[in-house]
């Protein structure tokens, strides 16, 4: 008879464990979301509005929410219209539940919705507060040019009005209309030009949305068209030009989104209305006073860092120095740091490269310089610890990132040895026989010519060396001289990129190529800045420098062009060819000129 007595004590004790210490089937650090939303933030007094309370997550048990006291308003009714809906995913359970009630705003003013509190598991969560504001609906109507008011007009929102420059300023293009109208449509007028600014057009996913506010006493709806980050690059009073767009409107439908037919169908009632909005002055501070050997040119939130490519090399071997800079800010306005480097580097062209992110609403990314250095002898060598800044405007200073040192060790190359070859021995053997004595009549070393091509020989490939050797140093320390030898070849490499990008179907890209093209070649030959500059600079520029007219009404013709066409991707690729051969004509002639 087999005995059973340990096996079920065993048992019985693993079945109080988990009594004691029962085991979740759910994640115990699941995630769950209790968020509070209304339905409009500006009310009139007498108004409803809709507060609702989402539950998302992962759960078992969730209570109905705990309401608190509100001001200014009167809650309908505590008794809330409900939904829920389940989802399994990944072998994972979500759930979500939706509590809505109505409210009636009541006195003017501003005014906090509380937090407000689920129960969930037996754990309690809060919402965050709603910041609401109720205008009353007699006092404004009464306001003066409250009824002057356009019933659709454009504006452009500013998110600093006195920034300092390279520092990032997010730009919406808003419109807002009346409950009235429905827009269907909308189509930007090119040629923005944002001169004294640097832009990027910020990417946008998501079709606009429109949300309810209340302009001097007048409901309207609001909707975030366009999106940029410009970047000031001058000091002083700036204006941003005005942004043009025509929008295709007509009478509202019974639907209650009045964008709920964004790109949609037209009605009888179709117009077009061209809307443009007023300029916006701004006032660009400078930036503090610090050593320009530290500063990169960097304005936003950044992170610094220098690494080398080897600690051990042999003599004539590349050795790469490479410095990130990303973060959020102007990243295509950093400019390289100079760094201390030791006696008997060589040092080469410095090559960049850089990376945007033009989504979450901001210009993000990071920009990799490489200095390539070459030591021609052994030993060891450090390139010194250093202190790299950039301005952070929300902190309002500089913020500086210490680089250590950097040390490594050159030694020689095994397979670089000196030969010497082996004088051959000949067998000398005595002459017999009659002598004939003559006089020599051949003339001395001066009259031989491989003495003078010995003599001039060195001469020559001394003065070729040294030749070389300052072209390269100019090229090294002359950062204008460089550009302006640059210059040729970086234009053709833009042409033949703009080629390639219309045969991949990219002809905004192309024509933006184009662009850069031009006003690269010119910049780079006149010593301009890389960046920032209108095309009235460019021309200027190059009456000072006697350009003739007739080349000059070509640029400009081709570089308007080139802002316009950038915005209509459907142009063709013959059509791009035939301005890339104006451009290359172009160029041939700057050359001469220039």
């Amino acid at each position: 008879m087999k005995r059973t007595g340990k096996p079920f004590l065993i048992t019985l004790l693993l079945l109080s464990l988990l009594y004691l210490f029962p085991v979740d089937s759910r994640a115990q650090s699941a995630d769950i979301n209790v968020v509070s939303t209304v339905s409009q933030t500006t009310v009139y007094t007498g108004e409803r509005i809709s507060l609702s309370v989402e539950v998302s997550g992962d759960f078992n048990n969730v209570s109905r929410p705990t309401l608190p006291e509100f001001t200014g308003f009167r809650l309908l009714s505590n008794n809330p219209s409900t939904s829920r809906s389940y989802s399994f995913v990944n072998g994972k359970t979500s759930s979500s539940y939706s509590y809505s009630y109505y409210l009636i705003a009541q006195d003017e003013g501003n005014f906090t919705i509380p937090s407000i509190t689920v129960s969930i598991d037996g754990n309690e969560y809060n919402t965050d507060p709603i910041e609401v504001e109720i205008v009353d609906r007699s006092s404004s109507a009464n306001q003066s040019g409250s009824n002057s008011r356009p019933e659709i007009f454009l504006r452009m929102e500013v998110s600093d009005r006195n920034p300092v420059p390279g520092q990032q300023l997010i730009t919406d293009v808003v419109l807002f209309f009346k409950d009235g109208l429905e827009v269907n449509s909308y189509q930007p007028v090119p040629g923005w030009k944002a001169e004294g600014f640097w832009k990027e057009e910020l990417e946008n996913t998501e079709r606009p949305r429109a949300e309810s506010t209340i302009i001097d006493g007048v409901r309207y709806r609001k909707a975030r068209l366009l999106q940029f980050a410009l970047f000031p690059t001058k000091t002083g009073e700036l204006s941003i030009s005005p942004y043009e767009i025509i929008v295709s409107v007509r009478a509202a439908s019974s639907r209650d989104d009045p964008f709920s037919s964004f790109f949609g169908g037209f009605g009888s009632n179709q117009r077009q209305v061209e809307l443009k909005t007023d300029p916006v002055q701004l006032d660009v501070e400078p930036l503090p006073d610090i050593d320009p050997a530290s500063y990169t040119g960097a304005v936003g939130s950044f992170r610094i860092n220098r690494k080398i490519s080897t600690q051990q090399a042999l003599v004539g071997e590349s050795i790469e120095i490479e410095t990130t800079i990303n973060g959020t800010g102007n990243v295509p306005l950093i400019t390289k740091p100079d760094y201390e480097l030791p006696e008997g580097l060589e040092i080469y062209d410095p090559q960049q490269a850089s990376s945007l992110n033009r989504r979450n609403q901001q210009i993000s990314g990071s920009k990799v310089f490489t200095d390539i250095v070459i030591a021609r002898t052994p030993g060891s060598y450090t390139i010194p610890q250093t202190t790299l800044a950039y301005f952070d405007p929300s902190r309002n200073e500089y913020i500086r990132e210490s680089l250590s040192a950097l040390t490594f060790t050159v030694n020689s190359d095994p397979n670089a040895q000196a030969s010497t070859e082996q004088t051959q021995s000949f067998s000398v053997k005595p002459v017999t026989g009659l002598a004939s004595w003559t006089t020599d009549s051949s003339a001395g070393l001066a009259g031989r010519w491989w003495f003078w091509a010995g003599i001039l020989f060195p001469a020559v490939v001394l003065g070729v060396a040294y030749w070389q050797k300052t072209y390269m140093d100019k090229m090294t320390n002359n950062t204008a001289f460089a550009r302006s030898k640059r210059a040729s070849t970086i234009a053709e490499e833009r042409l033949e990129k703009a080629i390639e990008k219309s045969e991949e179907g990219h002809i905004r890209e192309a024509y933006n190529l184009l662009q850069k093209a031009l006003t690269g070649f010119i910049s780079d030959k006149l010593n301009l800045p890389e960046a920032g500059l209108s095309n009235q600079s460019y021309f200027s520029a190059l009456q000072d420098e006697g350009v003739d007219m007739e080349l000059l009404k070509n640029i400009r013709m081709l570089l308007d062009k080139c802002a316009t066409i950038s915005y209509a991707p459907d142009s063709s690729h013959d059509y791009l060819k035939s301005h890339v051969g104006l451009a290359q004509s172009i160029l041939e002639k700057l050359k001469k000129e220039l």
